[in-house]
């Protein structure tokens, strides 16, 4: 009697931890915990961002590699070629992020911004700011515009 009560206690138990219920066949994405940001966002991106430089009424676009990479903690990151250029922000339930990155090297101050939207194959978006150079003793106001996209790897 003893086995028969221990065998149907055990059934009892892992029928119980099946989750139960029914998704009546329908698919649910997973989300970072503690979010509403699916999971299949989380991975890494690479691509291009394209800047435009302006001062002293002169204009200079060039493009760089961009690494984006999304978290498993609900965060973007974006890698620059260099540590100072590494940010993070958080990233909202629909995939969209905002974010400022605070500039201060090389004779140059001020801040850009960062805004746009991961959707689990892409992430795209823009970038704009404005600081001051110290260009030969001489104070230049400088101002950044551009795009990024990049495909997720």
């Amino acid at each position: 009697m003893k086995h028969v009560l221990f065998f149907f206690l055990a059934v009892f138990a892992l029928s119980a931890c099946d989750g139960g219920g029914s998704d009546s066949g329908s698919m649910v994405d997973a989300t970072i915990p503690g979010t509403n940001v699916p999971m299949s966002f989380v991975g890494t991106y690479t691509g291009t961002l394209n800047v435009s430089a302006s001062a002293l009424g002169t204009s200079v676009d060039d493009s760089f590699p961009i690494t984006i990479t999304v978290n498993g903690d609900g965060t973007v990151r974006f890698d620059g070629d260099d540590p100072d250029e590494t940010f993070t922000v958080g990233i909202q339930d629909n995939g969209v992020f905002r974010g400022n990155l605070p500039i201060d090297q090389e004779g140059c101050t001020g801040n850009v911004a960062a805004e746009g939207q991961v959707d689990g194959t892409n992430v795209n978006g823009t970038i704009d700011g404005n600081g001051t150079c110290d260009i030969d003793g001489l104070s230049v106001d400088v101002t950044l515009s551009g795009d990024f996209n990049a495909t997720r790897s």
